[in-house]
């Protein structure tokens, strides 16, 4: 008898990872139907071949979770974030005199080994993306790739009020009328929910706490697909290499040592919702610099209405021993004792 997904997502429930949920099973079976209907669909069935399935819905609500769990029982297919396909993309192209022939090559020597592929986190958020997506989606329905789409936007939000967004908007009706697309309509947070449940502050520093940490962050990504995301502030860009859509796992010494300023902090609490931060020292005379920017992020963080997860060095109440920025500190101590409590009964 074969495995089927649903088999994996009870044997999850039944090790207490999740909690069982009738509509993700039921999203899950979906999907499942949807897949096998389309590889029995020919030129005599009545039903039409589509192109793919498009999941969306709000963060927390589990699309990344269905979609791995579809992913590592279908044994077809491969996953990727977006970004690091449109980052393979570019590369593709950049020194290319034939930009369609080469994405055609890159589409084509990617249906030679999988019959389905797993687009994790889509989203478009600059014209260089828009412009192109259609062309590439175009020959990836040409060479017969199945898509399994995760994203956070309803299909007709995607690009909204981007540039020359009119230019974009066939690809829009090209996922509307190629695709499945599924609301996956769940209320419940399970990323807070997870966190409200979890312990979220971890100290000292030693293998034992490092483990807990790297854990929950495991719990919350898929680590053989991380990726690279630019937060762009000002002038320049922060580039962070260790990012999952809207997830940031990153070190004290990237973020509070280097110069960053107020605004990079809000830029941040912009664009990240969950913060893993890692190796917080304790702050004394000697990193005074890197406590101001850690007072700073903090409150970007708490008034953007994020989440953080902390490995330091000392408890929160022993954190700080700089006396004249005592005062200043016991606002940061109260939001860390805000964001990181542990709240069972949520």
């Amino acid at each position: 008898m074969s495995y089927s997904v649903i088999d994996q997502y009870n044997s999850f429930v039944e090790n207490n990872f999740i909690k069982t949920n009738e509509s993700q099973i039921a999203i899950l079976k979906k999907i499942n139907s949807i897949w096998k209907n389309n590889k029995k669909t020919n030129l005599f069935s009545i039903n039409k071949k589509i192109d793919g399935i498009y999941l969306y819905g709000k963060v927390g609500t589990g699309k990344t979770f269905l979609l791995n769990l579809f992913y590592q029982n279908s044994k077809v297919g491969n996953k990727i974030h977006f970004n690091n396909l449109m980052i393979k993309i570019h590369e593709t192209v950049k020194d290319s005199s034939n930009k369609d022939e080469s994405i055609e090559n890159f589409v084509k020597k990617i249906s030679k080994k999988f019959r389905l592929l797993f687009i994790d986190e889509m989203h478009i958020f600059n014209i260089v993306d828009a412009l192109i997506i259609k062309k590439i989606f175009f020959y990836l329905s040409k060479y017969k790739i199945f898509l399994v789409i995760s994203s956070n936007f309803h299909p007709d939000d995607l690009y909204k009020d981007g540039l020359q967004r009119s230019d974009f908007l066939p690809f829009i009706n090209l996922i509307k009328n190629n695709f499945k697309i599924i609301n996956i309509n769940i209320n419940k947070d399970y990323r807070r929910e997870t966190l409200n449940q979890s312990k979220t502050y971890f100290t000292p520093i030693n293998q034992e706490t490092t483990d807990e940490f790297n854990k929950l962050f495991s719990r919350f990504v898929d680590e053989s697909h991380l990726t690279t995301i630019k937060v762009k502030s000002n002038s320049r860009e922060i580039e962070f290499n260790k990012c999952s859509s809207n997830i940031l796992m990153t070190d004290f010494k990237k973020i509070c040592e280097e110069n960053l300023g107020h605004q990079d902090y809000i830029n941040i609490a912009k664009k990240f919702k969950l913060i893993f931060l890692n190796n917080v020292p304790e702050l004394n005379e000697q990193n005074k610099d890197s406590c101001r920017r850690f007072i700073s992020l903090i409150d970007m963080l708490y008034e953007n209405n994020c989440s953080i997860v902390i490995l330091a060095s000392k408890p929160i109440s022993n954190l700080n021993t700089i006396s004249n920025l005592a005062e200043e500190f016991a606002r940061t101590t109260s939001r860390l004792y805000a964001m990181t409590i542990v709240h069972p009964s949520k």
